[in-house]
């Protein structure tokens, strides 16, 4: 009689663990891909809710909140604090800035950011600081932790006093960027300033005077100079288009705002965790950043927008006209 095999041999078991390791090798980017636009699908929706928030604020009070001032409560708010209400967070709201501020929103927390670590982050005097003055505002005194956001507010729309979205935005909502997807938080050399710097949804400082929609007045706006002694310079906001540079501009397209409040460079795409740019955009990975505009739809841009569209993309009033296919 034949004697029966119950088992395989080695080089059989060896034949079939790389068969097995090859499958796993040819799945494993596949699977990467769905969790890469599961991830940004996610961070769409955010920015739509956020989009939705924006204009029932705006239709509320006749206009989008401001970075941080007086809006819809008694006291002073940043931007995210002024939209609470409307991200469904109003018992978050009721408890004021301060006592709020440590709170992690999930809408505000994008999945592919992968510098969102816990979702908050430790401010202290002696930390972080970037400046002559301490980074934290005289407001703030229950405790040193913020919750992190993954997304800036444009502070060209948003600016001191907030905007109307329906008369101010002249270079039309579907072609104006209110919101762009942003590190929570960014690091670059020692040397560099600011050197690092964080997105706090409930961070700000009240300008005041509210005389001009840029804490500028137009004496300084005719001069500009660089501001490092002033929380005003602070990379803790959770803005974008900032950048704080008395340079000239591009002589092609320099508007009519001065260079030291319009940061006229381009999101980095996938930059390192330890070398990006406080008061630049980043995209979460090499390829597209998505952003919100005005008329609550959201768009993704790819790494080719160079400086100037994306400035274009971003100025709500200056008539500029982007010459990008894939801007909006």
């Amino acid at each position: 009689m034949r004697k029966v095999r119950n088992g395989f041999t080695l080089i059989e078991l060896l034949v079939v663990i790389a068969i097995i390791a090859v499958l796993i090798g040819l799945l494993l980017p596949a699977v990467q891909k769905v969790r890469a636009a599961a991830a940004s699908l996610q961070s769409k929706n955010n920015l739509k809710q956020i989009g939705l928030a924006v204009h029932a604020a705006n239709d509320t009070f006749g206009k989008a909140p401001p970075m941080f001032g007086k809006y819809s409560a008694q006291t002073g708010g940043s931007f995210f604090y002024s939209l609470l209400p409307y991200l469904e967070q109003d018992n978050l709201f009721k408890q004021g800035p301060d006592a709020a501020k440590s709170a992690i929103i999930k809408t505000l927390q994008a999945p592919a950011d992968v510098t969102v670590g816990g979702g908050t982050f430790e401010l202290t005097p002696t930390t972080y600081n970037t400046s002559a003055n301490s980074p934290i505002p005289a407001w703030s005194t229950a405790g040193t932790t913020w919750g992190l956001a993954s997304y800036a507010a444009n502070w060209m729309v948003f600016g001191d006093m907030g905007m109307s979205l329906s008369s101010s935005i002249t270079d039309g909502l579907s072609k104006t960027m209110i919101v762009s997807e942003h590190y929570a938080v960014c690091k670059r050399g020692a040397s560099t300033n600011p050197n690092s710097g964080a997105l706090l949804w409930a961070y700000g400082w009240q300008v005041p005077t509210l005389a001009h929609q840029w804490a500028r007045q137009p004496a300084q706006l005719a001069a500009p100079a660089t501001v490092i002694s002033s929380q005003y310079n602070s990379p803790y906001w959770a803005r974008s288009i900032w950048v704080n540079n008395p340079n000239p501009v591009p002589t092609e397209w320099t508007g009519t705002k001065p260079w030291e409040f319009r940061c006229h460079k381009k999101p980095e795409f996938g930059p390192p965790v330890d070398n990006s740019h406080p008061y630049k955009e980043q995209a979460y990975n090499s390829s597209a950043i998505n952003i919100l505009l005005g008329d609550g739809s959201v768009v993704s841009l790819n790494s080719g927008i160079n400086d100037k569209n994306w400035y274009f993309i971003a100025s709500p009033n200056e008539g500029d006209i982007p010459d990008d296919a894939q801007a909006p």
